[in-house]
């Protein structure tokens, strides 16, 4: 998107002309993400801590696809123009797992026994638990509330991975009360950058941490 900020051209024959300048300005994608992921990740927390019966969980997949994966998936190429290292990385990242997750949920568990799946899942939550530790390494130098995030992520990823791998729905339950919990915080954390964004001042604060 550009804008047009008008200055002047001075000549010692003409008078002053007005002549638009372009100026480029890119939105800040973030939020959008954030959002994102934030409301796929509380649909899928409300399944798995059987707030709501598990077999409406089909209605988490679609979303999956192209709200919680694509989206994050573009946001991932914008924050790469705009030079930025870690939103490259974080939604780029989590945008993937969301469409994996959707994949295998719908196509490539009906590949595998039932005995094979556990484990398999257990396995693809324990890498993403990996990147997330660092992704909360990170984040130490953000805000406080994406610190929350991230701290409440890592602890989800790794109760998750336990429960697909020992059986033991306890843990799968408690996954999806952190989920809802870190959900929640991303909800407040894109609504702050927005609501920031158009007032032009900070309306909401995430804490960010001092440098």
């Amino acid at each position: 998107m550009s804008e047009h900020v008008v200055g002047l051209a001075t000549s010692p024959h003409l008078p002053p002309v007005e002549t638009p300048v372009a100026v480029s300005k890119f939105a800040d994608p973030g939020p959008l993400a954030v959002g994102a992921f934030s409301a796929t990740s509380f649909m899928l927390g409300v399944y798995n801590a059987g707030v709501l019966h598990s077999g409406g969980v089909a209605v988490v997949f679609p979303a999956a696809f192209f709200f919680g994966g694509m989206i994050q998936l573009i946001v991932s190429v914008l924050e790469f123009i705009r030079g930025n290292t870690f939103g490259t990385m974080v939604f780029g990242t989590y945008g993937a797992f969301w469409v994996i997750f959707g994949g295998i949920e719908i196509w490539f568990a009906k590949m595998m026994t039932p005995s094979d799946i556990g484990p398999a899942v257990s396995l693809f939550l324990a890498m993403f638990a990996v990147l997330t530790f660092f992704f909360f390494i990170a984040s130490l130098k953000t805000d406080r509330v994406l610190i929350s995030i991230f701290f409440l992520l890592l602890v989800t990823f790794i109760l998750l991975s336990i429960g697909a791998g020992s059986g033991i729905s306890g843990f799968t339950t408690f996954g999806g009360w952190t989920t809802m919990l870190f959900a929640v915080l991303g909800f407040y954390h894109a609504g702050a950058d927005l609501i920031n964004s158009t007032f032009g001042r900070t309306v909401l604060s995430n804490g960010p941490v001092k440098k």
